[in-house]
């Protein structure tokens, strides 16, 4: 991927104000941004108050960037004057792909060609967000998990076509304090969600055989794996469990033999 110095935007404008946009512009601000919000819906400037004043403590205990401010978020239902002056936008609006690719197309005329246009959704391709834009090299995904200002991951999705503005958004998430994973190529729901949805079905898929209660399967995760996976990856664990790197190759080996054989995983 291409590697560009990180740089804080000044002025970020976060398109949808709820729970995911919220929660960048809390994000943003803590970096020391200045940030707009902008929703179509008026009563929205009173949940993004209500976020913040449940968040502010939290985000003092994190620590604040110098210069970050809560008065440097504000609230604006129209988007033409939201997007005024923006170095970077992200969309956080309904999950739908043509409401989403109308939105992006909307915005792309609003805003002038240099800037990034960053997606929050969850699954979509950025291809797909791109197609009533007149400037579609400048859209890719930044998908967060939520909430953005407490959880750090972001992945950068659409490089594969658009890579000046995903090494630019990657370079801009950094700045701002994320861990950024940017794919080599796109592919549905990304990585961060494949994992977890991997792991439900085999949970579902325990709970419906009668094996434990949810309960129970929950905690074989929270008291055993998940400690480990919080400091390093399953893919690391393996590796440093075998101790030999023969051992591993063979388990690997065993997975795809396994897989070769017609596996298929649990519905």
């Amino acid at each position: 991927m291409t590697s560009l110095p990180a740089q804080l935007p000044g002025r970020v404008a976060c398109i949808g104000g709820g729970l995911i946009g919220a929660g960048w512009a809390l994000h943003f601000m803590r970096a020391g941004c200045d940030v707009v919000v902008h929703d179509p819906e008026p009563a929205r400037a009173e949940y993004l108050s209500q976020v913040l004043r449940m968040a502010l403590p939290t985000l003092h205990a994190m620590g604040m960037a110098d210069g970050a401010d809560p008065d440097r978020i504000s609230f604006d239902a129209r988007i033409e004057t939201a997007l005024e002056g923006a170095d970077f936008i992200q969309e956080s609006a309904t999950e739908d792909r043509q409401e989403k690719s109308a939105l992006m197309g909307r915005i792309d005329r609003l805003v002038p060609p240099g800037v990034v246009i960053a997606s929050s959704s969850s699954g979509f391709l950025a291809t797909d967000l791109r197609k009533d834009a007149r400037n579609p090299e400048r859209i890719v995904i930044g998908h967060p998990f939520n909430p953005p200002w407490l959880v750090p991951l972001v992945e950068v999705a659409g490089g594969d076509t658009a890579p000046e503005a995903a090494a630019r958004a990657a370079a801009a998430y950094r700045a701002s304090g994320c861990e950024v994973i940017e794919l080599s190529r796109e592919i549905d729901g990304y990585i961060g969600n494949r994992l977890q949805f991997a792991v439900f079905r085999e949970i579902l898929y325990l709970w419906s055989q009668g094996v434990a209660d949810l309960e129970a399967i929950d905690r074989a995760m929270s008291a055993g794996p998940a400690l480990r996976w919080a400091v390093m990856g399953p893919s690391a664990v393996f590796y440093m469990g075998a101790r030999d790197p023969a051992l591993f190759g063979e388990f690997v080996t065993l997975l795809h033999e396994e897989l070769q054989a017609g596996y298929t995983a649990p519905p």
